[in-house]
């Protein structure tokens, strides 16, 4: 009895498992459709404000058109494209030495995930991969800086024309850690073009990314003696400046100046509620 069960289940499972089948071409259009507002979700800390604000407003949608996540978000998350840069070739000599470990966990899923998955090159035994359009990139924007998967997926966003751009979990500097992740100059680099070619740039209060973290008075180097209020008139934004009643102490003058604390708020406890 338990052995006729037993393949039943097993029966059952691999339907749960057994690969989708997706047209390359399907997924390719997939891959080079323009939506209005992408969310980049990345797996630091910040990435819990998108869950809530999704859970609040009762789906994704409410906070974007698509999302795209970063490497192994793509099988946490419900994402329109996923990005895993990394070359599978690579990955599998990763997880031959690690069978245990993540990077073998998540080329299960990419096997058998229907796409689109922007990766650095295709592989047969990943239909859903897609090649990232490097050289249709560097000829619109022509700047070969990249050193992670996040500036990737942020390149390709300005590749595409996207109007908006929020950025949830790409932190690269977290709490009780010693370092900070490799990527996070790239990133801001490919945000200011971002800015630049006229995109709506958004970050999470909670994210050290472009300093979000630090109170709006630390994000303004140089204005310790006043209080800066900002209004949009038209095109133009206003600033008014208020003279602050107290000007701060030396102690609090050089403690800016002060290099032996970690730079990150989220680091040294004063980021933002």
């Amino acid at each position: 009895m338990f052995a006729s069960l037993r393949r039943v289940v097993d029966g059952a499972a691999a339907e749960l498992v057994r690969p989708i089948a997706a047209a390359p071409e399907a997924v390719a259009a997939a891959a080079t459709s323009i939506p209005e507002h992408v969310a980049i979700v990345g797996m630091g800390p910040s990435a819990r404000q998108f869950l809530l604000g999704a859970c609040r407003g009762g789906g994704r949608r409410a906070l974007c058109d698509e999302v795209w996540g970063i490497n192994a978000l793509g099988d946490i998350l419900l994402c329109d494209r996923i990005f895993h840069m990394d070359d599978v070739r690579v990955q599998e000599i990763r997880a031959k030495a690690d069978p245990a470990g993540n990077t073998a966990s998540m080329l299960k899923w990419l096997k058998r995930h229907p796409g689109p998955v922007i990766t650095s090159r295709a592989h047969p035994d990943y239909p859903g991969l897609v090649e990232f359009p490097l050289e249709d990139v560097l000829n619109q924007v022509p700047h070969g800086y990249f050193n992670s998967t996040a500036a990737y997926a942020v390149a390709y966003a300005v590749y595409l024309g996207v109007k908006k751009l929020s950025c949830w979990g790409m932190d690269f500097t977290y709490p009780n850690a010693h370092q900070a992740e490799k990527g996070r100059a790239c990133v801001e680099f490919w945000l200011g073009l971002a800015l630049a070619w006229g995109i709506d740039v958004r970050v999470p209060q909670t994210s050290s990314l472009l300093d979000a973290c630090n109170a709006r008075a630390l994000r303004f180097y140089g204005y310790d003696c006043v209080d800066l209020d900002f209004k949009k008139e038209g095109d133009r934004i206003k600033v008014a400046f208020a003279e602050r009643a107290e000007l701060p102490t030396a102690e609090e003058i050089e403690a800016r100046y002060d290099h032996s604390q970690h730079p990150s708020p989220l680091i040294n406890g004063e980021a933002n509620e």
